[in-house]
């Protein structure tokens, strides 16, 4: 398995692959969640820029500032309805898709030639939600088997595409930003780890994981 040639460009080789989930491992419907939040009363999700315009909402639930519940409780001011908690987390995670069987086995192969690691921006409700998916799917190992550390921004504290998460990363996995490949389909994301040195690839419509790979033996 190896990267496609056009990724290398006459560089150092890719030792280390950061991975992105949702949008590059996993699909996003975000027209979904806007879709369910309307239909609870919650004219405040736009679809091509998911934090406007309340980033004082989303973003402290992201970094972990907030709990589920009060975030929960935040909600439930834009509304007029009477809201369960069942209610805002189907509509929240209404926007989480599918993770395709050959992105699963990509990530299965992948570690067998490149150390491999998860870098995502995502909350306490989606995280559960999703591990109890992939469970069911995949069988009871979940995801972590497929990458080395997984680091979510709930849990640390900071998001993409601010700069100190990658400096986080880099140290704490001990990696030289030349020889690690960061995938993701934010281009605000793209653009710091591009800043640091870090190699990317902007992952955008019409294609997908598996086109940035050769499934031949290297």
């Amino acid at each position: 398995m190896k990267l496609s040639g056009a990724i290398y460009n006459g560089k150092p080789e890719i030792k280390n692959i950061i991975f992105d989930w949702g949008g590059v491992l996993t699909d996003l419907h975000l027209e979904a969640t806007k879709e369910g939040f309307r239909q609870l009363g919650l004219q405040l999700f736009d679809e091509s820029v998911p934090h406007k315009p309340h980033d004082d909402l989303f973003i402290p639930f992201e970094i972990g500032v907030i709990s589920p519940d009060e975030f929960r409780n935040r909600l439930r001011k834009f509304s007029s309805h009477d809201l369960s908690d069942e209610m805002i987390d189907n509509a929240w995670n209404a926007m989480l898709g599918e993770f395709p069987a050959e992105r699963w086995h990509l990530l299965e192969e992948a570690r067998k030639y490149f150390r491999t690691f998860l870098l995502s921006n995502t909350n306490a409700i989606h995280l559960p939600y999703y591990s109890n998916q992939l469970r069911q799917i995949y069988g009871t190992n979940g995801y972590f088997h497929l990458f080395e550390r997984a680091f979510f921004s709930h849990l640390l504290g900071m998001r993409k595409p601010n700069a100190d998460i990658f400096e986080f990363v880099l140290r704490e996995c001990r990696l030289n930003p030349q020889e690690t490949l960061f995938i993701d389909d934010f281009i605000e994301n793209i653009e710091t780890a591009n800043g640091m040195g870090i190699r990317t690839f902007h992952l955008k419509k019409p294609y997908t994981l598996t086109d940035l790979f050769d499934f031949q033996k290297s």
